[in-house]
């Protein structure tokens, strides 16, 4: 008798794990749950970690050529920490030793909480050209208009965030609208806004050296 007593109470107290180990199709649902919550935590931490040294994420229509590869590329693996970067925030010299330092921090990241695709090395140059390619091409800093009153402003005001840029990579109608988007990117990043007056100096002054069309 004490041992069908025993019988049953064993098995009353194995139904819970049976019962566990019986409906494993929960746990993947479960465990993609918690990983899209790390990665989502991880993302905004970077994201606070980074907000004062890289602008708000640019709409990924606006990047240039944005249906090339190049373009997918820096989509898929520079958003896994931080918003969307144009390759207008570095010049072609800069971006190679910008890129290692960032296939750094992913590899790093990817090591010590996993979840972070890291390029290999034909996306790596695939990467780099697009960013080479379309890059900011730095107005000449021998140019004399620099010297201007209004050359002045624009090299005070715009060498905040990046290097200067050559006022022919728009026309004149184009560079107003660039500017208001700069204006956005100062004050996520907390940088110095001029004023009214002050912008409209440095619109002006791009414009007299834009492209003609």
């Amino acid at each position: 008798m004490n041992r069908i007593r025993s019988l049953v109470l064993g098995l009353v107290l194995a139904a819970p794990l049976s019962t566990t180990l019986m409906l494993p199709s929960s746990e993947p649902a479960h465990g993609q749950m918690m990983e899209r919550d790390g990665m989502r935590g991880m993302h905004e931490m970077m994201q606070r970690m980074m907000g004062a040294h890289l602008p708000p994420g640019l709409d990924p229509a606006l990047l240039p050529d944005s249906n090339s590869e190049g373009a997918r590329l820096l989509q898929h693996y520079c958003t896994q920490c931080h918003g969307l970067p144009g390759p207008g925030i570095h010049t072609a010299e800069e971006w190679p030793s910008v890129l290692r330092r960032m296939e750094s921090r992913m590899a790093m990241h990817s090591r010590m909480m996993g979840g972070i695709e890291i390029p290999n090395a034909i996306e790596v140059e695939d990467l780099l050209s697009y960013l080479q390619t379309n890059a900011q091409r730095p107005f000449d800093p021998a140019h004399p208009d620099l010297d201007t009153p209004r050359g002045r402003i624009f090299r005070a005001t715009c060498a905040q965030c990046h290097a200067l840029p050559d006022p022919t990579q728009h026309t004149a109608s184009e560079w107003p609208g660039v500017v208001a988007r700069m204006q956005r990117n100062m004050a996520a990043m907390r940088r110095f806004r001029p004023d009214t007056e002050v912008m409209q100096t440095i619109i002006e002054f791009l414009q007299e050296h834009a492209r003609s069309r």
